[in-house]
């Protein structure tokens, strides 16, 4: 049952409250104004921050009103009410009354008054709180959405330091996500949660208008206990949030409502262009009460706060001098500077106001949408072009467009009636480009690679006949290559790409595209240091440029990758979790970047945080999985299912997944080998899964894939293949990285039987946060350890061993135990007593502690429960 209707709960604000409790609690000045715009939840902050403190204070609520700001001591009317007439009319008796009411309360506690809504207090209620603060008789939590509009009494407190300032700001996309699941008590997608997020702008009383919006409307769906967002088109805002924002909107000032249209239309727009079709104290006013928000850029933006202003806005007429506005930013469309999503979205806006744009302007704006990604965009502009004059340009924009939609299928059905044999006259551009992109959709089909690879060598053959034609040279170069990396050709993609990077600046499209791929080539080779050291350059240089959004992507992806193989584990995590709140059509953002961090913690062994990224991210793609993640998710989550002992689960991940009837890239079923092969592992005790393991090293090592090799090689060294440290030197010796000489010390430390070098590994491990390399270094190094060896090497391995511990890790760890310690082990989970452990061991019952002590350290544990879960079943 979810509480929609109901008062939704309280999340994601504790620090706020932690800080608001601290400055009551302080003895230095009269308390605390929490300031921020409407909505964020100022008042729930300061209830809550007040029944917190309610055991050691006496609380009073006074709240302002408009109706009443100009009426003397309307905000005290509850306090006043037993006064006489003639004492009300004294402000000196009336601070005097108060003073003593506040005296004799007779609770031994001091008096909290919670003023809200401080900017509607009348001036003589206000002066009497001010002062009675300063002398100490009460305390104040004030709650203002604007400080330059209270009372200048209460205001003065603030500019003296009484007051401390606390500021409320929307919440984040991972608070708005904590609050949705607790008000729909299931989990919810990343995605879901995202499109809600950017609706509300992050305020939790218009997140919880569009969430019943959303529920009514059938676009918010529960899937497999999971709340996912349905890949349909949301249904306008329904009547329930249209009401509240109508009202909000008629009290606006004509000139701005013209703002809030025009960014309703366009989307965020540069200040600069803005201000060429509206008044500039209008942006002033809004800016001021929240309605807009000015983005953190080199040149400012300014954007609508909250999406739902948008859609409401959107749903209704356009009012006249918005019209004006919106005709003069259609001038503009071409303008230096102006965003992409702006240029097409006041064109899509003409067109549906009888605007007249040439077809050659709309295929020049679909094509310019699709490079960014804003497929939809490309397909309303599309859809304005005169039926009977379709060219081919125009065909190959609605196939770019339904594949950036995520509509592959009926992408390639479009481009393949474009597949014409011969070149027609002067159209070498876009018989390359269908080309290419039908290479593209068919390398993803099951069974039609070698039709891509036949269509890539057509154009390589017309394109010797043109030599001058540099650009289509390039196009077709990064699709070469793109296809090697695809099918795992890393050798071929590394000879090629050095002389293709050569032909293009630093800071172009294709030279991003070159360099990402060349990286995850060279990474996958064993250059992995090299492979991350470019990309950090390429980020570099895209950050000094007004660069393609989709470029950034790239790049970040490929510096992803590049830290992922090289084991700069937590700097990868610290990437993709920075990456939060990005446009929700990038692989980076939604439930796509909430997949990539489940899978990365699932590799680290970090199980529990990994299946709360993974299960809400599967549902959602089970809706829809335009990036093709689902199956690696599926079996990352197999593995972190049985990690957390929960063995039914994994064994349904598994039988989920599912490669065919769509081709994956070659490092994907990589991935999704290595996690079904250590999922295996720890359902198959046999030995099986380490000897496939092993094989499957040798096959990489074979084709020059060092740097894949060395994941599942160590893998099986991790599972037992002992025999195989001299072939993990090696491997690790022609890599590069923190993995690398991981690696190398696990080898070393095998050959050696050094339970030093083991601990020290384990140790580094941790500190890269590698949960599963640090547990099996620190169980290894428990187990070459030797009476002469140095006591605090099992200190340090111990404490590793308790801070990656997961519940199927503790049971394989009981072999760590010596046959007494089992035994005792086995003692305590049947609840029997030290004193008569001791009896049936004969020792003294001190020596039991201290091996239950020693039993606890090995198996991670902190708990004779949890001890008992491990000895009182199998595993």
């Amino acid at each position: 049952m979810t509480r929609i209707d109901a008062r939704w709960p309280f999340s994601g604000r504790r620090e706020e409250v932690t800080a608001v409790r601290a400055a009551i609690r302080s003895a230095a000045g009269c308390g605390v104004v929490i300031v921020g715009p409407p909505g964020v939840g100022k008042t729930t902050i300061a209830q809550h921050a007040v029944d917190g403190l309610a055991p050691d204070v006496d609380p009073v609520h006074l709240r302002g009103t408009a109706a009443q700001a100009s009426t003397q001591y309307a905000a005290l009317n509850v306090l006043l009410a037993d006064l006489d007439e003639e004492t009300a009319e004294s402000p000196l008796l009336v601070l005097s009354a108060l003073q003593r009411r506040f005296g004799d309360r007779g609770t031994g506690q001091p008096t909290l008054v919670h003023i809200d809504r401080v900017e509607e207090i009348d001036a003589s209620s206000a002066a009497v709180m001010a002062h009675l603060a300063r002398t100490g008789a009460v305390r104040l939590i004030v709650t203002s959405e604007s400080l330059l509009r209270a009372p200048d009494a209460l205001l003065d407190l603030w500019k003296d330091d009484q007051l401390e300032r606390v500021d409320v700001r929307p919440l984040t996309l991972e608070a708005t996500t904590e609050l949705l699941a607790a008000a729909l008590d299931s989990p919810v997608s990343r995605s879901a949660a995202q499109e809600l997020w950017v609706a509300s702008g992050g305020s939790p009383r218009h997140l919880q208008r569009v969430t019943r919006t959303d529920l009514d409307a059938g676009h918010l769906v529960l899937q497999d206990g999971v709340w996912v967002a349905r890949h349909v088109p949301r249904r306008a805002t329904g009547r329930s949030v249209v009401d509240w924002l109508t009202a909000d909107l008629a009290a606006l000032l004509p000139s701005e409502r013209t703002v809030i249209e025009v960014l309703a239309v366009c989307g965020p727009l540069p200040v600069r262009i803005l201000l060429r079709a509206v008044q500039s104290t209008s942006l002033d006013a809004l800016q001021a009460d929240g309605t807009l928000t000015l983005a953190d850029t080199d040149e400012p933006v300014l954007g609508l706060t909250h999406g739902l202003v948008a859609d409401t806005v959107l749903a209704d007429l356009v009012s006249s001098p918005g019209v004006l506005a919106l005709e003069a930013l259609n001038r503009l469309r071409d303008e230096p500077g102006m965003p992409v999503q702006g240029r097409t979205a006041i064109a899509v806006w003409a067109l549906g106001h009888g605007i007249p744009i040439a077809d050659e302007d709309l295929v020049g704006l679909a094509g310019l949408a699709n490079d960014h990604g804003l497929g939809a965009l490309a397909g309303h502009l599309l859809d304005g072009l005169d039926p009977d004059r379709t060219t081919p340009r125009a065909v190959l924009e609605r196939a770019r467009s339904l594949w950036s939609d995520g509509r592959g299928d009926d992408a390639l059905a479009v481009v393949e009636d474009l597949l014409l044999p011969e070149l027609p006259d002067d159209g070498l551009p876009e018989w390359v480009d269908t080309r290419l992109l039908a290479s593209w959709l068919l390398r993803s089909t099951d069974g039609r690679d070698p039709e891509a690879r036949a269509l890539l060598d057509d154009v390589g053959v017309r394109l010797q006949r043109h030599p001058t034609a540099d650009d289509l040279r390039g196009k077709l170069d990064l699709a070469v290559l793109e296809s090697d990396v695809f099918d795992g050709a890393l050798t071929a993609a590394c000879e090629r790409a050095p002389a293709i990077l050569a032909r293009w600046s630093d800071a172009s499209h294709e030279r991003v595209g070159i360099s990402s791929i060349l990286s995850a080539a060279r990474a996958g080779m064993g250059a992995q240091e090299e492979a991350a050291s470019s990309m950090e350059a390429v980020l570099v240089r895209l950050m000094d440029t007004a660069s393609n959004p989709q470029d950034r992507d790239t790049a970040i992806l490929g510096l992803c990758s590049a830290l992922f193989m090289a084991g700069r584990w937590n700097e990868c995590l610290e990437l993709l979790r920075s990456l939060d709140g990005r446009a929700a059509h990038s692989l980076l953002a939604g439930s796509p970047l909430e997949s990539l961090e489940g899978v990365l913690l699932a590799f680290l062994g970090r199980s529990s945080e990994a299946l709360e990224k993974l299960v809400p991210a599967i549902s959602q793609f089970r809706l829809g999985d335009q990036h093709g993640l689902l199956p690696l998710a599926e079996a990352a989550a197999a593995y972190a299912s049985v990690l957390e002992g929960d063995t039914d689960d994994a064994d349904e991940y598994l039988r989920t997944i599912d490669l065919t009837g769509r081709r994956y890239p070659w490092y994907l079923r990589e991935a999704v080998l290595y996690f079904r092969l250590l999922t295996d592992a720890w359902l198959d005790t046999s030995d099986a899964v380490s000897v496939e393991l092993l094989d499957h090293a040798r096959s990489l090592a074979d084709s020059g894939r060092r740097g894949v090799e060395l994941f599942f090689l160590c893998q099986a060294v991790q599972l037992g293949r002992y025999e195989a440290a001299d072939a993990l030197a090696a491997s690790a010796t022609a890599s590069q990285g923190p993995f690398s000489r991981l690696a190398q010390d696990l080898a070393k430390g095998l050959a050696s039987h050094d339970p030093g070098v083991l601990k020290q590994a384990a140790l580094e491990a941790l500190g890269l946060g590698n949960n599963n390399l640090a547990g099996d270094l620190a169980g290894l190094s428990i187990e070459y350890l030797t009476e002469t060896d140095d006591p605090m090497i099992l200190v340090h391995a111990e404490q590793t061993l308790r801070k990656t511990a997961t519940p199927a890790r503790r049971h394989v760890r009981r072999r760590l135990l010596s046959e007494r310690e089992r035994a005792i082990a086995r003692q305590v989970a049947l609840g029997v007593a030290n004193r008569e452990i001791a009896e049936q061991e004969h020792i003294s019952p001190r020596t039991v502690e201290g091996h239950v002590h020693q039993i606890m350290s090995k198996l991670g544990l902190s708990s004779r429960k949890q001890l008992s879960l491990i000895f009182g079943r199998k595993r």
